[in-house]
């Protein structure tokens, strides 16, 4: 039967020199002697030490109830796979639900993106929960970012249109018209995707350069070289042409694609033309 004396002083009883390292409230490590250590004083006796210390042996090695095991450097891919299975990782990529957000009509995100999002999360591990969080986090953050190159590219074409005006004042449309047919005659659609995509359009001097040979390719476009138009040239074009306000309406009248009417009607009917005539 356990003493009151042993039960008070179980602790005397260990050899003085088991000593232990232990690390103090102010940081510095000293050695104890064993006897000493706060973790025993919890314990009445010496059979509840031993006890506890067995207990805590048993639990070395296995998981209890309610808590995962961190898998360890050396874990197979199956141990891992488990590890995040039990936290809540979907099966499979496509087993994570992104919350809908409100886009802009201009933006539209790629399905291939959104794949590779869910197939990003699935290899790191992340929860449902998790993969959701973070895509309601970081998608309003592009959409900032996009609104802000948005908003600076309108910017950039206000200020280069400024600069036209302040030189060109009144025949500013007519420069940005000249510049937009004969870019166009040049390369046709591709060149104009070119430079709306790049930005090159939108800068006062790459408009000045196209309008400065507008008269020369617009001409030359229509002697023995109809292509040069941007369309096929035949009577049903050049009668729409005429429609136009800047042909019939003695307000808008631009003499260059009065000219370029007129050069029309010249290669279709060499000869024949009159102008001011109906066809």
């Amino acid at each position: 039967m356990t003493t009151t004396k042993e039960t008070n002083d179980w602790r005397a009883t260990l050899p003085e020199e088991w000593t232990v390292r232990l690390t103090g409230e102010d940081g510095e490590e000293r050695e104890i002697p064993l006897r000493e250590h706060p973790a025993l004083a919890r314990y009445e006796s010496k059979d509840e030490a031993v006890k506890a210390l067995v207990h805590a042996q048993k639990l070395l090695g296995r998981t209890p109830e309610g808590y995962i095991r961190l898998p360890g450097p050396d874990a197979s891919e199956e141990q891992v796979a488990a590890f995040h299975a039990a936290l809540g990782r979907p099966e499979s990529p496509d087993g994570y639900t992104l919350p809908e957000l409100d886009l802009p009509e201009e933006l539209e995100l790629r399905e291939e993106l959104l794949s590779g999002l869910r197939a990003k999360a699935h290899e790191l591990g992340l929860t449902a929960t998790q993969a959701a969080g973070l895509y309601a986090w970081f998608l309003p953050l592009v959409l900032d970012a996009h609104h802000c190159l948005r908003d600076e590219a309108q910017r950039l074409r206000d200020s280069e249109l400024e600069s036209l005006r302040a030189v060109h004042r009144g025949e500013t449309p007519r420069l940005l018209d000249n510049a937009l047919r004969a870019a166009e005659a040049i390369g046709g659609g591709d060149l104009l995707d070119a430079l709306t995509r790049t930005g090159a359009g939108d800068r006062a001097a790459v408009i000045s350069a196209f309008a400065k040979i507008a008269p020369l390719v617009l001409e030359s476009g229509l002697r023995g070289a109809p292509s040069g138009w941007g369309e096929e040239l035949s009577r049903d074009t050049l009668r729409e042409m005429m429609q136009d306000p800047r042909y019939h309406d003695p307000s808008r009248r631009d003499d260059t694609y009065v000219a370029k009417v007129r050069k029309g009607f010249e290669a279709l009917y060499p000869g024949n033309y009159i102008p001011g005539g109906q066809i």
